[in-house]
């Protein structure tokens, strides 16, 4: 079986999804049973998906996400993706910067029937806490 489709899915879905403020209908895109790993929320499929992206809005203004790589095999892709938005929002505590905020972070979803049903991410979270003016190893490394 080809693994085309699955990177024609995943590719459609983090570009228009996370790119757009008024997003496609997500159930052309998550199964009702979707679980993202990533989320201690014991939520599941679409309303979980909509909560992470109410979260991403409310955080980064204009946020905008491309896709730079999509390797897929069998049921699962990996993208590598790079977003960005005005940190217009707070986030972990930090008051926003109004800083344009750039992201980098790689992606594994399984696919089933044409829908992600499972999610995984990675994101350089230190990278965007530097942008942010935030050091978060001050004071917490020990020589």
């Amino acid at each position: 079986m080809s693994a085309q489709p699955n990177i024609q899915i995943v590719r459609r879905f983090y570009e228009s999804i996370f790119s757009k403020d008024d997003p496609i209908d997500l159930r052309d895109f998550i199964a009702s049973d979707y679980i993202d790993h990533n989320s201690a929320a014991t939520i599941r499929g679409v309303a979980a998906m909509r909560i992470h992206l109410e979260g991403l809005r409310s955080t980064f203004a204009d946020f905008s996400l491309k896709v730079e790589d999509v390797i897929a095999q069998g049921d699962k892709a990996v993208t590598r993706v790079a977003g960005q938005g005005v940190h217009a929002g707070e986030w972990m505590g930090i008051r926003p910067t109004g800083a344009v905020i750039r992201v980098r972070g790689i992606n594994i979803d399984r696919l089933l029937d044409g829908r992600i049903v499972e999610h995984w991410g990675e994101a350089d979270t230190i990278g965007m806490l530097n942008q942010m003016g935030v050091d978060p190893f001050a004071g917490r490394l020990e020589r």
